[in-house]
């Protein structure tokens, strides 16, 4: 059996599906609600850059756009933050690896984000936050420490730069 394609994916997605490719493996889950929703919009809007405002890092940010981590890990991330502006092109973003991954975790959905962490990392990508709106909590992964567990509300500031608080769902 084959994988998925792009196009594929789009057709699926006109029927209320999202689907990610990790590991090799099809995953889908349904299109999220309005916590879920909600919880991204507020991070993206509080986004800043930590450095001094000529750094290096521009703290580019995209919500929900496919993007190849590699060739069996084509996944949609909740917020994807680029040094540099990512390209626009009609498909999957291929060839840049975002430097911090955040996922918002669904009722239901946990596993498949959770599963993806260590895929994520393996990629290139320096910091993956698991954010749990339930549970008031952001696990923190980052490619030179151990996962640090914390409590909302509070403010991450990403190894490439980008301060990131995030309050209370």
């Amino acid at each position: 059996m084959s994988l998925p394609t792009y196009q594929d994916i789009q057709r699926l997605a006109h029927q209320g599906v999202r689907l990610e490719i990790t590991g090799g493996m099809p995953t889908w889950e349904a299109m999220p609600g309005a916590l879920h929703n909600g919880v991204v919009d507020d991070i993206r809007q509080n986004l800043t850059r930590y450095n001094a405002p000529d750094a290096p890092c521009g703290c580019h940010h995209i919500a929900a756009t496919y993007i190849e981590f590699a060739p069996t890990l084509l996944r949609r991330p909740d917020i994807a933050i680029f040094c540099t502006k990512p390209p626009r092109p009609d498909g999957a973003i291929t060839g840049l690896i975002p430097g911090a991954v955040i996922e918002v975790l669904s009722v239901g959905y946990e596993q498949k984000d959770c599963d993806a962490v260590a895929l994520y990392l393996n990629a290139g990508v320096h910091d993956v936050l698991l954010v749990d709106p339930r549970q008031q909590t952001v696990a923190w992964h980052c490619c030179t420490r151990a996962v640090q567990l914390l409590t909302l509300p509070t403010t991450c500031t990403l190894q490439m730069g980008c301060r990131l608080p995030i309050n209370r769902a």
